[in-house]
């Protein structure tokens, strides 16, 4: 494949890698090291000698300058944001350089209702902020919860619970003023998925008939995208691809490289032929340790190394710096997808050395250029 090219690598005021052209397949970090090449890197790395994603780490490394405000995200690509209700201030979000935001997260229960909504105060300020600046917002359902589904398992094998749920989500979105539901069901199962997407086309048909977003979180690999059947793929308005964690349960795997975000992406598209709108690509913004897989936010990264922007390893912990986070913006959601989304937005740094602002300052158009 002929490497991709990114011509407008903004470089005012960055004074750690200034690469003019920057070749996608440079920024690439292995998918697969062996033991002993990760405990290299981690000693490199320690060392500032790391050299991953094609941008060293000699001298500072830091973020682009703030986007202007002259500029917007173009109409044709999402850039979703994860917002935790357990972290955070509605305050310091940069509301400018996101379309969606997803607040995390609501649980459903057994009897096709909601428990109660989690910081509801800030969920009401975070809609309020939002809404001023013309980004929608949706609830985000579920989670991980160490895999545990029982009350999708209740609601979707109960066509009357179903129902239930449908009305009790619409009475949701209406007392909170709320865009639309992400649902984050993780994951369903092979003996669940037809009645998962059962449910997902009665909740497409509330939902849509209010105006109303329906979105899914999903996996980048076979392994649990088999179990979401095209059906829901046809009833979301788009997919957030989760391509991070990768390497769970092994030794000395970088857990969200450019290649497995390539691969993720590579899975929707073209072996389950979802339309390019549809697939928006996760993003973290936080890393993981290569050996116990304990996880720290962007921010602490580069709160202990100063110059960890630069890099996708610091220390122990691979993660994503600026470069690969734009390689990944520009080569692969924009080329490919229809966006971005975040995983989560509290976990990025502030001001120039945010990970978010240089998502933005990569895909930006003037707003007089653009009408």
């Amino acid at each position: 494949m002929k490497p991709l090219l990114i011509e407008n690598w903004t470089t005012e005021g960055y004074t750690g890698c200034k690469p003019a052209k920057v070749k996608v397949e440079d920024l690439m970090t292995p998918v697969r090291r062996p033991r002993a090449t990760a405990l290299l890197l981690s000693l490199l790395a320690g060392l500032g000698l790391s050299a991953l994603a094609g941008c060293a780490t000699s001298g500072e490394s830091r973020g682009f300058p703030v986007v202007g405000m002259g500029y917007r995200t173009p109409s044709d690509f999402r850039v979703v944001g994860y917002f935790p209700s357990w972290s955070g201030d509605p305050d310091q979000v940069q509301y400018r350089a996101l379309t969606h935001i997803n607040y995390a997260f609501v649980e459903p229960t057994m009897e096709g209702g909601y428990a109660p909504v989690p910081a509801p105060e800030k969920l009401v300020r975070l809609v309020t902020y939002a809404h001023a600046f013309g980004v929608k917002v949706l609830v985000s359902l579920g989670g991980w919860n160490d895999g545990g589904a029982n009350a999708y398992d209740s609601i979707a094998a109960d066509p009357l619970l179903v129902s239930a749920f449908c009305v009790s989500s619409l009475a949701l979105l209406e007392g909170f003023e709320l865009d639309g539901i992400d649902m984050d069901w993780e994951f369903p199962r092979s003996d669940t998925a037809v009645n998962f997407a059962l449910l997902m086309r009665s909740l497409s048909e509330a939902l849509h008939a209010r105006h109303k977003l329906l979105t899914v979180a999903v996996t980048g690999t076979n392994f649990h995208g088999r179990d979401y059947l095209d059906s829901v793929v046809e009833d979301v308005d788009f997919m957030n691809i989760m391509a991070y964690d990768d390497g769970y349960g092994q030794f000395g795997v970088h857990h969200s490289t450019y290649l497995y975000a390539e691969e993720s992406l590579d899975y929707w598209l073209v072996r389950r032929g979802i339309p390019a709108s549809k697939a928006v690509l996760g993003l973290p913004f936080y890393g993981r340790n290569l050996f116990d897989r304990d996880a720290r936010t962007f921010r602490s990264i580069l709160a202990q190394d100063g110059m960890a922007g630069g890099s996708d390893l610091s220390g122990e912990y691979g993660y994503n710096g600026f470069a690969t986070i734009r390689a990944k913006t520009l080569g692969l959601a924009r080329a490919k997808g229809g966006g971005v989304m975040i995983w989560q937005l509290n976990q990025d740094a502030r001001g120039r050395d945010s990970l978010l602002n240089a998502i933005f300052d990569a895909v930006k158009e003037d707003w007089k250029a653009s009408g």
